[in-house]
Formats: C-alpha cells, sequence, structure tokens
C-alpha cells in the first residue's frame, strides 16, 4: 500500500522542484568538504543570490525560499555539532559514544530523589486552536505500522523522539523508548506472527542529503545504528546484528516478508540488507551499495519483492535474496527520477504502483497489472509534485479498492481512477475545517484490518475513514514537539510558550498539559514581557512578532534584517527596552514601535541581567552567509543598554576554538557573574565562567562528557544547570564536578532551562517540555528491591539493592554512596544483552562518574609498590590471593579486561579484617587480564 522512495536532489536541502540543479561549480567547490563554514556560506549564498532571478510567487522562486527555510533549520543545528577543527561532525555517533555512562533509560518504577532529577513531563499532550490560527501541529510523524490482528492498536515513529504506541485507534498515544541510544525512527514492523517482536530501523532518513561526496547530515537527523528489536511489545528493547558498514548511513525502510515472520529487509544509504533469522544477522543483498529509498513485497507473496534506487526499479523473485534491474518495463524512462515512491494492495496482488518526479516535474504516476512485469504511465501532472520531494514523497493504494490512489507531499491528492486524474484531499490552512490535514507528508498507508488510511505529517497522524475526503488529527498523547527555545512566565509558572520547529508556537495557559498553537511557521526565540502571562515577543523564521495581551493578534517589528531565527531580551526593569539580534543586536526603547541597530552580534545569545538594567550580553558569529563561524565566535558585554560593547572573548582563559558559545547564565544577583556553555566536539571546552564580567575566565568543564552543551541556567544559590545532547547536569557552588541530572528525562537534545520557585523546566529538541524539582539534598537511604530497567544516575549515603537489570540495550545504573552500596540476594547486571552497572563509595554532590583506564593503572603502578597489598599463588586446581589489609575495610577485588572493563568481580565491598587475607578460586575462573585490588574506593593493588 504505500510507499516511500526518495531519490535525493543532493544540494536541495528538502525540496526539489522545477528543473532548479545547482551549478557545477558551486558542486565543485564543496566535492568532499565538511567544513561547516564553507558550507553554510556557499548553500546560503546559491539560494539566496537565485531568488532574485525570479518573479515573487514563481514556481522557481518558491522553490529557492523553500530550500532557504530547510537550509537555515540545517544549518542552525549543525552549527552548534562542529568538530575542533571546524566539520561538520557525525555528531550522533561522536554523543553516542561520549556518553555510553551516562545515558538515560526507562524506569520500572520512580524513586523519589531531588538529589539527581525526577523529570515529569509538562507537554504537549495535546494542540488546541483558536478559529483563525492556520498549520495547527504538535510533531512530526516519518512512519505509521499496525497490530496485525487489532485495528485499534497502531505504532508511530518519530524522527527524534523515539516510537509511540496507541491501543485505541489513535485516540491517545504513549511512548515506547524515549531511552534508546538512537531516536530517529525511519523503518517500523510489527511482526505478523507475534505483536510482541516489533523491529526498528534507526535513522532520519527523510531528513537526510543524498551522496556524491557533499557533506552528509541534515537537519536534526540522527544516522542509524541498525536494526533495534523488542520481544514483549516494546517493554525492553535489544540491538540486532550489525549491518557491518563503517561510518554514517541512514535507514529509509523496513519490511517483513508476509509468509516468513524471520525475513526482514531493510533499505538504508548504503545498500539492501536481509536478515533470515530475526535479525540475529544480516547480509548485504543489492548488486550495489546505493541508496535503496523504498521496498515492498507482494503483499501474499513468499517470493517478489520491489525496490528502488535514485531512477532504478528492481524485482527480487527470490525473496530478497537477489534483485534485477526492471527499468526497461516502463514504457516511459524513469531514468532521471530523483525520488520514487512505491505502493502494493491486498486488493489485488499484481497491482504495483509507482510515482516519480525529478526537480518536481512528475515524470509519472506509473501502473502494473503484471506484478512489475509491464508498467503505463497513468499521470503525469506537475500539480501533485510540490516542490518539497526530498523532504517527503509517497504514494498508497486503498487496501480495498485498486481504484482509489492517493500522493503525499506538501499536500496530499487523491484519485479514485486508479491514478489517471488526481484532486486534492487535504486543505493545510485552518484546523477547524473537516479536510485539514498538516502539511508535509511523510506517511500515507491504509491499515488494512479495516481499511482506514492514516497520513503521518510534520504536524502528527491525521486520520480518514472516507478514503482521504475528510481527516481527524490524532495525536494526543503524542508528546514529540521540537522545540528551539521556550520561557517560562515569571507571573505564574504555569504559562509558557515555546517556539516549534514546522508548528510555530505554543503557548500553555495554565496548569494543562495540552497547548495553544497560535502563529504558524517555524516558532524560534520567546520572551514573556515581565509580569506577564500572555504578553510576549516570538521570533518566527526571519522576522520578530509582538503579541497582544491576549495572544489574540500578532504584530511583525519593523526596521530589522532579514536574518533567520532572531534572539530577543527584555529589560527586567522596563518592558519597553527590548534587545534582538540575528547577526547585529537592535534595541527598542519604545515598546518596539521603532529600532536601532546598537552594534555587536547577539545572534547564538542574548541576555540582559536582573540585578542590573544596564548590562547585556550577546554572543555570535558571522551570519551563515558569511561562513558562521568562519570570523570566529565573539562575546560581547554593554554596561550602557546597548549603547557601546566590549569584546570579551579575548580575554585571559577563554578558549580559542571556533565553538558556538550556545548559552549565556548570570548570577540573578551580581551581573559581573557570568558562566557561558560551548557546543561541538572540542573536548573540556564546555562550561566557562567569569566572576569579574568577562574580563578574565576560568574552565569549569570538568568531566562532563564531550558532547554539545546548548544551554544553562543559574540559580539564586549559584547553583547552576547546563543541558546537552543527552540530558541536563548540575554543579552546586561548592561541587567540584557536575553530575548527572536527567532521571526519567528522555535522551534527546535539551535546547533551554528555566527555574521558578524550586522547579527546573526543560524544552527538548523531539519530546516536548519537561520539569523536575531542583537540586535537593543527598538522601539518608534509598532501596531498589524491583526490576532496574533505566539508566540512572542515584546517590545516597546509604543504597541497598536485590534489583536485576532486565531492560537490555541502553540500561545503565550508576549508584554512589556515601557510606556503602549493598547489593543483596537477586541482583543481577549481564553484560551480554548490553546492560551495563557501576557502584562507588563517595561523597554526595562530589560530582563526576568515576572511570578506571589502563593508563591510570600503569601510572599507579609506576608511582608504587604493591607493599604486599595484593599477591597470589597457585596450588592444584585453585588460585590463592592474599589481600594485606593496612586496617580494617571494605575490599574489592576486580579482573578487568584489556580496556581496564570488569570481566569478573570476586569480592564487592566486602569487610575484611586488618592484616593478611587469603580469597581463594578455582583456576577455572582465572582469565588473562589483570587483577585489581581496591580498598574503601581506593586502588591498592594490581596483578597481571
Amino acid at each position: 500500500m504505500k510507499k516511500i522512495c526518495i531519490l535525493f536532489l543532493l544540494l536541495a536541502g528538502l525540496t526539489t522542484v522545477a528543473q532548479v540543479k545547482v551549478p557545477a561549480e558551486v558542486a565543485q567547490r564543496l566535492q568532499g568538504n565538511k567544513n561547516f563554514s564553507d558550507y553554510a556560506r556557499e548553500m546560503m549564498q546559491y539560494v539566496t543570490s537565485n531568488q532574485s532571478r525570479f518573479p515573487v510567487g514563481s514556481r522557481e522562486r518558491t522553490y529557492f525560499e523553500k530550500q532557504e527555510k530547510f537550509l537555515a533549520r540545517q544549518l542552525w543545528y549543525l552549527e552548534g555539532r562542529q568538530d575542533a577543527n571546524g566539520d561538520i561532525a557525525d555528531y550522533t555517533r561522536k554523543t553516542f559514544t561520549a556518553v555510553q555512562q551516562y545515558e538515560t533509560g526507562r524506569a520500572a518504577q520512580r524513586v523519589e530523589a531531588t538529589a539527581y532529577g525526577s523529570w515529569s513531563i509538562v507537554g504537549p499532550t495535546n494542540i488546541t486552536t483558536s478559529a483563525t490560527t492556520l498549520h495547527t501541529g504538535i510533531g512530526r510523524v516519518d512512519r505509521i505500522a499496525f497490530h496485525p490482528t487489532d485495528p485499534d492498536v497502531i505504532f508511530a515513529g518519530t524522527p527524534a523522539g523515539g516510537v509511540f504506541k496507541s491501543n485505541n485507534g489513535g485516540d491517545n498515544w504513549f511512548n515506547l523508548n524515549s531511552y534508546m541510544p538512537s531516536l530517529g525512527v525511519s523503518g517500523l514492523v510489527v511482526s505478523w506472527a507475534d505483536a510482541n517482536d516489533i523491529y526498528v530501523l534507526t535513522g532520519d532518513g527523510d531528513s537526510n542529503i543524498g551522496d556524491n561526496g557533499f557533506v552528509q547530515g541534515f537537519d536534526y537527523i540522527r544516522p542509524s545504528i541498525g536494526v533495534l528489536k523488542s520481544t514483549d511489545g516494546g517493554v525492553t528493547w535489544q540491538r540486532t546484528g550489525d549491518f557491518g558498514l563503517a561510518g554514517f548511513y541512514v535507514g529509509y525502510k523496513l519490511v517483513q516478508s508476509p509468509t516468513n515472520a524471520n525475513v526482514l529487509i531493510a533499505a538504508t544509504s548504503q545498500g539492501l540488507f536481509r536478515t533470515a533469522n530475526g535479525g540475529t544477522t544480516w547480509t548485504l543483498v543489492s548488486s550495489n551499495s546505493n541508496r535503496y529509498y523504498d521496498i515492498e513485497w507482494k503483499p501474499g507473496s513468499s517470493t517478489t519483492v520491489y525496490a528502488c534506487t535514485a531512477g532504478r526499479f528492481y524485482i527480487s523473485t527470490d525473496a530478497g535474496a537477489n534483485f534485477t534491474d526492471s527499468n526497461l518495463n516502463f514504457d516511459f524512462t524513469i531514468s532521471s527520477g530523483e525520488r520514487t515512491a512505491i505502493a502494493v494492495t491486498p486488493a489485488n496482488a499484481n497491482y504495483v504502483f509507482v510515482f516519480t518526479n525529478n526537480d518536481g516535474t512528475n515524470i509519472g504516476v506509473f501502473r502494473s497489472t503484471n506484478s512489475g512485469a509491464s508498467f503505463t504511465r497513468r499521470n503525469n501532472s506537475n500539480t501533485i509534485t510540490s516542490g518539497t520531494a526530498s523532504y517527503m514523497h509517497n504514494l498508497t493504494v486503498a487496501s480495498d479498492n485498486v481504484n482509489i490512489v492517493l500522493t503525499g507531499g506538501l499536500e496530499i491528492y487523491r484519485s479514485t481512477d486508479g491514478a489517471s486524474n488526481f484532486s486534492l484531499s487535504n486543505q493545510r490552512g485552518n484546523a477547524n475545517q473537516p479536510d485539514y490535514a498538516h502539511d508535509d507528508i511523510h506517511e500515507l498507508v491504509y491499515n488494512p484490518l479495516d481499511n482506514t488510511l492514516y497520513a503521518g505529517a510534520d504536524g502528527g497522524v491525521y486520520k480518514s475513514n472516507d478514503d482521504g475526503v475528510t481527516y481527524v488529527a490524532k495525536y494526543t498523547g503524542m508528546t514529540n514537539t521540537q522545540y528551539y527555545h521556550f520561557d517560562v512566565s515569571d507571573a505564574d509558572e504555569n504559562y509558557m510558550f515555546g517556539g516549534a520547529q514546522d508548528n510555530g508556537g505554543h503557548y500553555r495557559n495554565g496548569a494543562t498539559s495540552t497547548f495553544l498553537h497560535t502563529i504558524k511557521g517555524d516558532g524560534y526565540d520567546v520572551r514573556f514581557y515581565n509580569g506577564a502571562t500572555s504578553q510576549l515577543y516570538l521570533s518566527v523564521n526571519k522576522s520578530l512578532y509582538r503579541s497582544n495581551a491576549t495572544l489574540t493578534d500578532w504584530t511583525e517589528m519593523p526596521g530589522m534584517d532579514a536574518d533567520w531565527y532572531k534572539t530577543v531580551a527584555i529589560s527586567y526593569s522596563n518592558n519597553n527596552i527590548v534587545f534582538a539580534s540575528s547577526d547585529p543586536v537592535y534595541r527598542t526603547i519604545n515598546g518596539g514601535t521603532g529600532w536601532v541597530n546598537v552594534g555587536a552580534n547577539g545572534r547564538w545569545a542574548l541576555v540582559t541581567c536582573p540585578s542590573n538594567s544596564n548590562r547585556v550580553y550577546a554572543a555570535g558569529g558571522d551570519s551563515w552567509n558569511d561562513g558562521g563561524t568562519q570570523g570566529g565566535k565573539k562575546l560581547f558585554r554593554s554596561d550602557d543598554q546597548g549603547d557601546t560593547w566590549v569584546e570579551l572573548q579575548e580575554n585571559t582563559g577563554f578558549p580559542e576554538t571556533i565553538t558556538k558559545i550556545t548559552g549565556i547564565g548570570v548570577d540573578p544577583g551580581n551581573s559581573l557573574r557570568l558562566w557561558v556553555t560551548m557546543g561541538g566536539f572540542t573536548d573540556g571546552e564546555k562550561v566557562y565562567y567569569s566572576n569579574n564580567g568577562g574580563d578574565t575566565w576560568s574552565n569549569l568543564s570538568g568531566s562532563i562528557p564531550n558532547i554539545p552543551v546548548n544551554c544553562i541556567t543559574i540559580d539564586a544559590n549559584l547553583d547552576a544547570y547546563i543541558g546537552t545532547d543527552a540530558g541536563v547536569f548540575f554543579k552546586s557552588a561548592l561541587m567540584p564536578d557536575w553530575q548527572p541530572f536527567y532521571n526519567f528525562l528522555p535522551r534527546v537534545p535539551v535546547t533551554e532551562l528555566h527555574i521558578r520557585n524550586g522547579t527546573i523546566y526543560a524544552s527538548t529538541f523531539g519530546r516536548g517540555i519537561w520539569k523536575s524539582d531542583t537540586h535537593g539534598d543527598c538522601p539518608a537511604s534509598l532501596n531498589f528491591p524491583g526490576n532496574l530497567q533505566s539508566v540512572r544516575f542515584y546517590e545516597a549515603v546509604i543504597i541497598t539493592s536485590s534489583g536485576t537489570l532486565t531492560a537490555g540495550a541502553g540500561t545503565q545504573i550508576f549508584l554512589r554512596a556515601e557510606n556503602y552500596v549493598s547489593l543483596t540476594e537477586g541482583f543481577l547486571a549481564n553484560a551480554s544483552t548490553g546492560e551495563s552497572f557501576r557502584a562507588w563509595i563517595g561523597n554526595c554532590a562530589s560530582g563526576g562518574i568515576p572511570t578506571m583506564r589502563n593508563s591510570e593503572i600503569n601510572a599507579w603502578q609506576a608511582g608504587r609498590t604493591n607493599s604486599n597489598s595484593l599477591s597470589k599463588k597457585e596450588e592444584d586446581n585453585k588460585i590463592i590471593y592474599s589481600v594485606n589489609m593496612p586496617f580494617d575495610g571494605k575490599a574489592s577485588l576486580l579482573l578487568l579486561d584489556g580496556d581496564a572493563k570488569p570481566k569478573e568481580v570476586f569480592l564487592l565491598n566486602k569487610m575484611l579484617k586488618k592484616g593478611m587475607n587469603e580469597v581463594t578460586l578455582p583456576k577455572s575462573e582465572s582469565q588473562a587480564g589483570r587483577l585489581v585490588l581496591f580498598i574503601d574506593g581506593q586502588l591498592k593493588g594490581v596483578v597481571e
């Protein structure tokens, strides 16, 4: 019934249309180049300079305007994720590698302890709309799948928030895997043989630019880590066998044989991969490693499979073991296609539909009535190609009628005569109309159990019971909104406003998880008036808007440049004084009536100070037209409300790299105390602090993993919270290091933080807005008796656990106790299923998670002797370890592998008396490695 095959115009960002090609000289300059500044400059200048070549409203100009929009999204995300050399990094893999011991996971139980955070969802869980707002939605959905026997059970895959499930036909949703190592979903299969078996092909393929040597990665893309599998309906997940691919790749589609549940085929950017054993192993079955964007089994067939790459159509007659190029079967050539969709239907298994276009020109909708042996072009109208094919382009056929065919792109078009003629199926403006469905359609699919049509769009899931005549929004509980920024009213923390990608501005007007959609576009930065709950400034796309007092009307601010994504800050003492920036800083002193360019650069971060109305801080780099960070990062301070500025980035202690400054935090009581955060992947350059307004700096990065830090907030006690691509971390003024503060928070980028009345709020890029109590005192004791299906950080004076780690991949438990950790009978952690456990003795609020490396062991051995603390001898079939205790204490004896990871734990915090103690073990338990002795948490001996 449906589907997607994407044949990308490489440099089209997210759109293609009307025979517009990237000039050869641009392609030549960018070939193989991963430098962010070069990429930003070349591409932004290309799309902006070409707009003036065409009349306003023309198809060609609209194409370049759309390219600029999607390119701006991409550059915003990538700018904060460069490596130390300024190259675009494979950031998902880098983040995953850097935070393996910090990753979050799902909890089977909640333990209330505010020393490490206990986050819960604020919303939105639903979106309402006024009579006048347009393009209402909650968040993007890319893939939809169904339960094999129950039509009410539906699954939805999102680009950055994982998999959601509904048990009632889409009326309500809940998340299944917020804490997996990759939350981009590009393929989703619920096994027809056992609905508890769920497969997820990871990697946000819909947001990916193509090949040919250009920079890989687009927008909020998440590269693939292969296929995840659940055998218990989504409660726990494991990674399946590896594809054996090196470097970056993404997924596009996952299908299951209709006759053998163990056979699945994955379409990826590096070929087709097939498993015949339910994912245990995968084999490359395509004759090449090209991008395969769509694949479909012939309904009911055990042997016939259809697939496509860029302009090529393939057929397999041996269950996907081999594929044959079948382009000659078409009556009109499709070889120039840039993106193609395939659709089949159980209404007649011999019917196959193919829809392909090139640069928005409809090459054709083709139909075969003989299982692909021959195709006839049925339609080639450009009406149904909307100029955004590289972002979404799909096709479906009704499961009970071969004549009802629908295409998806910017909008949905519908045919009732077998694809000869199409008419508009949905309108994408007023959400109060019966045929409304949000624009940008990523998925069109029929549920074969009840012949109901579902659409996955940038706004969520839409359901039609009449083959696309009318639609109903079905996304309650689907907490998948991607927020750039948000703000919390200082008058009442129940009032919030967030700027959302694809979905404009969302307003929370009270203690509710249902938000109000107020404005269309890409909502970005937002600030409430001081003391207000409903009046604010919001930047949308290239513009800045001021709302009226009831958020029912918006006024665009005059006199500013037309650059993307403006930051905004309001004076704490006067709501009429406002600053905004997307390159230079603009200021109004009359509530937005007039704006003046006051210099500096604040397009990355812009803050005013609660304790000093004259002081303003701003951070920014060159505009994207000039290469973004090419001119280096700059940090400014003004002591006279922006009349003059001093640069701070050259001062003593400030890092010299080109890393983007992502956030500025200021002490609420002293405006000379400030913190700045850094994006990117420059190790050890994450957070910097100054106590004199930026004249000198200290590096406070500590043990923060080498991942982008996106934002920071400071409370009245000088406690600092940072939001990263892997959650929230905390550091008090007295702590030597940072510690995790992310329990129950999904593993998605945190984009902004605010504190109100002992509660910290966080916006995320993919899972909405969350809250937690702020950092609290260390609990006296914690007890974990049940299953530990989580990756959590806990600390207390005493910790006891008899739990079992059962969640598999992504599960990691960290326990730190001041007195002791007691692992009682029943405790089990199984490394073979991907679980990880670490416990240690240390003071609460001492920060960090300790690690042990071979280099540290070597340094210890070089600088000390064992002082007879640890020795061994072999007798018959046993090994005797002699442990010389200098005092009564807790001893731990561990065997480490070559990477200094524990292979065996012979003792764990066992009380031993002062003097010589013997530990006897069977010789069979002795393995190659290093035996290390810890006494009261300190390394005291090593035996090779």
